[in-house]
């Protein structure tokens, strides 16, 4: 260890005199010395952490691979038809089609009384669709076809006398779409590939940026064909929402009294679907209805479990058969209305792991009888196309992946005082939908997204939920949280903006909100337009954001934490990084600032704010070149080149003093 040291020492003095830039025409002179001890420092933990890191065999991108997604389709002979096909259709790929039947018999109860399906086949798959009840005596199926070619279906119903409903057949001559949407051209997003990031359905890697919409059954549906439009435009690919305000109630039955509220709902998934955009929904009603429903169809069984609540046994008794049944029903009916469109489902808000059960909340089920465990498993059993599944978490202080890091890879352990999700080890389950906003006031706590890299059973997460733009935060907050998310393995963020991540709800309008940085007053909030957020500057700057990353190799980034190996800030400079496997790619974004045009307070001192640090694990003397990105306007600087040291490191010097992006390539 002695020689170790000693070799560190001299290492160390060699940087010293090799490193060293000249700091003549910088603003200020104290700045460049003190840059020039963090230049020596920075190369000296650079080259030392490297070298632990290999005695340790510490690598970021060693993480525990995700099983294999089952599909619902089968394979099937690419020769099967129907000969004379009583139909047929002209489609394109990936678009949704649409049948109607009338039946000639009416039935007391069509929803529980007649199940229909569609058996799609063709090119060497098949697909079983079901369909749904739409009020009277018609039944709909909605569809999709994944792939160019012929296509034949016919139709199974429950009643089989039933000739207008049983046995239905027609032929589809499909086209490849040649449209200029991408989720069209490639199809539907997916975690079949095992990533930790969704593909399009062709492998395709696919980007989330999210426009949150809460409220999206109080909207109407010109705002939502007007905002689908706008957001594809500033470059989202996602629209999330809760049917917050649905103009249907479900957890008593669906009758025909629903239809209306349904069509409505039908249109706004449409007009999503018609601007290119993937709709991340969920399911039914907020989730304090659940409970509503439960107890209207039959509520809880004798089976318990025993949990610790205040250190006394409590008993939390699974839902009766009866409830568990229905609520398979109402997930095939959603499935039915809505999988022919390009979706994930998010199951309910902040049901992972239990929507903060409370006794004064909702105490019949918490995360030992989570009755949204069920609704995963009937959605994934009854989705032909097995759209991506996930379940809204609570804030990240509450519940994460793995949350206490009690991993079985003793290397892995990351600890934290959340809850481990409930979905942890359910396979319908193939991507987190995270709560967690990072601070914006200082050096990011890493532990929320490592254990979302290293605990997470190789699935997907993403930055679902952080602070809303004008509710919580102002515009530097919001983009911030996006790149944060982005270059910490959570490969998507959902970004939100008063009025419409709720739609004229009033939630938190009395109060003047801060994040540390910005102030939100309580008139701002009242104030807020749904039209307002459309113009949000940080809509536009998230779009830059999805662009910049459009540009480069984005999916193979690996999260580097706060390993300095790869680098090592100056004093009070607040980054993120990530890089590819063999460095020759790296991005750094720095969001320490001192700049009165991007918060209304300063979140570190001026020497932070202007300083950067040093970048490590490069190769000795090896040719790099970057460029700094300028995540509020969009523009890029020139090109720059420099020479790495013998020892692989480069010191960056200065950048201005507002937040800024650093992308370096071999």
């Amino acid at each position: 260890m002695k020689k170790i040291i000693s070799v560190l020492l001299c290492i160390s003095i060699v940087l010293t005199f090799t490193t060293v830039n000249s700091f003549a025409g910088d603003k200020n002179v104290w700045f460049g010395v003190a840059d020039s001890f963090g230049e020596v420092g920075g190369a000296f933990v650079s080259v030392f952490t490297r070298f632990f890191n290999k005695l340790s065999n510490k690598d970021e991108s060693k993480i525990n691979e995700a099983e294999e997604q089952k599909v619902n389709w089968k394979t099937v002979s690419a020769d099967l038809k129907i000969d004379n096909p009583e139909a047929t259709i002209n489609a394109e790929t990936w678009v949704a089609n649409e049948l109607s039947y009338v039946s000639t018999k009416t039935y007391a109860d069509p929803f529980n009384d007649v199940t229909l399906d569609l058996v799609l086949f063709g090119n060497g798959r098949e697909y079983t669709i079901p369909a749904f009840w739409d009020g009277g005596n018609t039944w709909k199926i909605r569809f999709a076809c994944p792939s160019a070619g012929e296509w034949y279906f016919k139709t199974i119903c429950s009643d089989t006398d039933n000739a207008a409903l049983h046995n239905r057949t027609g032929k589809i001559i499909c086209k490849e779409y040649d449209g200029e949407y991408e989720i069209y051209q490639n199809g539907f997003v997916t975690t079949k590939e095992c990533k930790k990031y969704f593909t399009y359905d062709d492998g395709t890697p696919f980007l989330y940026l999210g426009d949150t919409h809460w409220s999206l059954g109080d909207e109407t549906v010109d705002m939502v064909k007007i905002i689908a439009q706008k957001r594809a435009e500033q470059g989202f690919t996602v629209i999330q929402s809760e049917p917050i305000g649905a103009k249907f109630i479900v957890e008593n039955g669906i009758t025909n009294d629903d239809m209306a509220g349904f069509k409505d709902y039908d249109d706004k998934f449409k007009a999503i679907a018609d601007n290119g955009l993937v709709h991340a929904n969920a399911e039914f009603f907020f989730p304090y209805y659940m409970g509503t429903l439960i107890d209207n169809f039959g509520g809880y069984s004798e089976n318990y479990s025993t949990v610790k609540i205040d250190k006394k046994d409590c008993k939390l008794y699974d839902i009766s058969d009866t409830a568990k049944a229905y609520l398979e029903k109402l997930a095939r009916y959603w499935v039915a209305r809505y999988s022919a469109y390009p979706v994930m489902w998010t199951l309910g808000q902040e049901v992972d792991d239990d929507f903060y059960w409370a006794i004064d909340n909702h105490p019949e089920w918490g995360y030992a009888n989570n009755p949204y465990k069920y609704l995963a498993e009937y959605i994934a059993k009854y989705d032909p196309y097995s759209h991506p599944l996930s379940a809204h978490q609570e804030n990240a202080g509450a519940t994460t992946a793995y949350g206490n890091g009690e991993n079985t890879d003793e290397k892995r352990k990351v600890y934290q005082n959340a809850s481990t999700s409930v979905f942890y080890d359910m396979s319908e389950h193939t991507f987190y939908a995270s709560q967690w906003s990072p601070s914006k006031t200082g050096q990011l706590n890493f532990n929320v997204p490592k254990d979302y890299w290293y605990n997470s059973n190789g699935k997907v997460a993403i930055n679902y939920e952080g602070q809303y733009c004008y509710l919580w935060t102002k515009n530097f907050g919001a983009r911030m949280q996006g790149w944060t998310a982005y270059l910490n393995g959570l490969y998507g963020y959902g970004w939100g903006g008063h009025d419409t991540w709720s739609y004229l709800n009033t939630y938190d309008e009395d109060n003047d909100s801060t994040d540390g940085l910005d102030v939100v007053t309580s008139q701002e909030k009242i104030n807020a337009t749904w039209q307002d957020s459309l113009e949000y500057e940080s809509s536009y700057q998230c779009g830059y954001m999805l662009d910049f990353f459009s540009k480069i190799e984005w999916q193979e980034l690996i999260p580097r934490f706060d390993n300095k190996a790869y680098f090592k800030p100056c004093l009070d400079v607040y980054y993120t990084c990530a890089s590819n496997k063999d460095n020759s790619e790296m991005v750094i974004y720095f969001y320490s600032f001192n700049d009165s045009s991007v918060a209304q307070k300063s979140n570190t001192t001026n020497r932070g704010a202007i300083s950067t640090g040093t970048i490590g694990n490069l190769e000795p003397r090896g040719t790099y070149h970057y460029q700094w990105f300028n995540p509020i306007t969009g523009e890029y600087s020139e090109e720059h080149t420099f020479t790495a040291t013998a020892f692989g490191t480069y010191f960056l010097g200065q950048k201005n003093n507002t937040d800024m992006v650093l992308h370096l390539y071999k």
